[in-house]
This record gives structure tokens, C-alpha cells and sequence, in this order.
């Protein structure tokens, strides 16, 4: 009798978190953003898109064409190459490349949902193709850290690394992000897919920041609208089912001049793998900056500018072959 009337009460429960689930869909189902309207917002007068593995990469080719050794610029998980609008406008005479990376921003979802590491280096690799560039300094924030620091391991085009709050080492910080727990939690990511409360990516863009306050509100609505593109979020599930164990014992061996780039108070990955990068880099000149977070060059674009001007005068990569 006890046991009926304990799958009894299960039933019950389960049948009401039914239908608060088919409650919460009906009501705060979020539908895709089509790509003509993302485009007409989000894309300018130097956008460009190139096609790649049956994709439309969007890009952005800026500076002086005579640059011969162009900053390659790769974002985060969940953002795209506006990431890193206010730092190049201060690098004024240095080109700057930057790219959607497959699966975000207007580019969107790759159509095998290939998100590994070693494709994303054969995109970049493209892109420079079609370019014509041979040589670059491959600079990358989170994502985007650990995808540079494999492409300047592998590939003779790089000639420098820049690394942003790099990934690569176990990200394990306190506090963690909002974002990247949902996205990693099996059924609720399902549910994200769908369900994609604005609120939940400006908590988690906030704690990106060292200063929570300091987010602009239509910084929070850009990364809200693109991960809204037709694709993106089913993207990111993807990506986070797919994670890749890097051996992190290969960064010992990157000989290119290198600069590493730090949050002290990034929640995301804590600022000890940035002495983790160094220990494994001893030749890399390290910099920490004090109050800011995940994404520093949003937070102080002008500070991260100076360091990377100054690294470019001082080290100056392109005397490294």
C-alpha cells in the first residue's frame, strides 16, 4: 500500500512539473531571430562574408592593407567580433582582422557542428587564404584564447600570441558563470534552447565584468539578439557536449613571442591559469589588471590597447621566424 501510494505521489509530481515545464515553453518561448533583420542591426559598412565549409563567415578586415603582420582576433564563447569594437578603434595604423567564429554571431551554426578546435584553426586558416595574409599575431579572449594558442602552436603563420583570459587549463572560479552552467546542464539547455529569458544573458554578461555596473545596456541586448540567430543556440548545446581535453603540456612548446592578458577579478576563469599560462611560457611578458573581469577589453578597451601597442614595440614579433 505504501509503495502504490509512493508512485502515486511520484506520478503526481512529475505531472505538475509537466505542465509547469509546457507553462513555462508556452509563455517564455523565445523564437530564433532571422538573420536579414540581425544583419541590418549588427552588421556596417565593413562587414564582409566569406563562404566556408558550407557557411557564410562574417568578418571584418580593418586598418592599413600595408600591415603585413595583422591582428587576428578571436572572441569568446556566446559573443562575436564586436567584442573587440572599441580596443581596435585605439590601435590606430595596425589592421585588424576579426571574425564571427563558427557557431556564433551572424555567421552562425556549422552545418555538421564541427566546433572542434582543430576546425576552427582551418577556418581561420581559410579566411587568411582568401586573404592573402601568410603572417599574423593570432590574439584571442576565453574560447577564443584557447582556439589562438593551438593555431599559433600548429600553424607557421603566427608570428605572435596574444592571450586574453585565455582557455586551455580547468576554469573552475568561484562564483562561476550563469551562462555557461545552464549551457552545460543536460535538460535545461534543452529548455534554453527554447526558453532564453534576457535576463539569464545579462547575469551572466555581468559577471563577466569586474564591474557588474559597468555593462552597457545595449552591450547586453547585442549579445541577447545574436545568440538569438537562427542556429546559435542549438550551436552552443553542441559545443558543450562536445568538450575537447586539450593537452594543456603542448603550450611548453609555442615559440612565438607571446603576452598574456588578464581580469584580476575574472569569475570565469580564475586569474591563477594566467600564471599557469606563464609558468608554462617563462618568455611571455604577463599582465594583470587590477578590478577588471572575463573581458577586459570591453571593460578598459584603452588599456588593453596600450598593452598590446606596447608589446608590439617592445617584443616585436615580426623579427621572429
Amino acid at each position: 500500500m505504501n509503495t502504490r501510494k509512493t508512485i502515486n505521489w511520484i506520478a503526481a509530481i512529475t505531472g505538475i512539473l509537466a505542465l509547469v515545464l509546457i507553462f513555462l515553453f508556452i509563455i517564455f518561448r523565445v523564437p530564433d531571430k532571422p538573420l536579414s533583420e540581425l544583419k541590418e542591426k549588427y552588421g556596417s559598412k565593413s562587414s564582409r562574408y566569406f563562404p566556408v565549409q558550407g557557411m557564410s563567415l562574417h568578418f571584418r578586415d580593418e586598418g592599413p592593407a600595408t600591415d603585413s603582420l595583422p591582428l587576428v582576433l578571436l572572441h569568446g564563447t556566446g559573443s562575436s567580433l564586436h567584442t573587440w569594437d572599441s580596443m581596435i578603434f585605439q590601435l590606430e595604423g595596425k589592421r585588424c582582422i576579426r571574425l564571427d567564429l563558427p557557431g556564433f554571431g551572424l555567421t552562425g551554426p556549422h552545418p555538421l557542428g564541427d566546433y572542434g578546435v582543430e576546425n576552427q584553426c582551418r577556418v581561420i586558416d581559410s579566411l587568411l587564404d582568401f586573404l592573402q595574409v601568410d603572417s599574423c599575431i593570432i590574439m584571442g579572449n576565453s574560447m577564443g584564447g584557447t582556439i589562438a594558442w593551438n593555431y599559433a602552436l600548429h600553424r607557421n603563420a603566427a608570428k605572435g600570441l596574444v592571450l586574453v583570459d585565455a582557455g586551455g587549463f580547468p576554469m573552475t572560479a568561484k562564483g562561476g558563470n550563469i551562462g555557461f552552467t545552464l549551457a552545460r546542464t543536460p535538460v535545461v539547455n534543452q529548455l534554453v534552447k527554447y526558453v532564453t529569458p534576457r535576463s539569464i544573458v545579462e547575469k551572466s554578461l555581468r559577471q563577466s565584468y569586474g564591474n557588474p555596473q559597468q555593462v552597457p545596456d545595449a552591450v547586453i541586448q547585442r549579445y541577447y539578439d545574436l545568440n538569438l540567430r537562427e542556429g546559435n543556440r542549438q550551436a552552443m548545446i553542441d559545443r558543450f557536449q562536445s568538450v575537447q581535453l586539450l593537452d594543456t603540456s603542448l603550450i611548453a612548446k609555442i615559440s612565438v613571442p607571446v603576452l598574456i592578458l588578464w581580469g584580476e577579478d575574472d569569475q570565469v576563469i580564475p586569474v591563477g591559469n594566467a600564471y599557469r599560462f606563464k609558468k608554462a611560457l617563462p618568455d611571455a611578458i604577463l599582465e594583470i589588471y587590477p578590478k577588471l573581469g572575463h573581458v577586459p577589453m570591453e571593460e578598459n578597451p584603452g588599456r588593453v590597447a596600450e598593452s598590446v601597442r606596447h608589446w608590439l614595440t617592445v617584443v616585436r614579433p615580426a623579427s621572429v621566424e
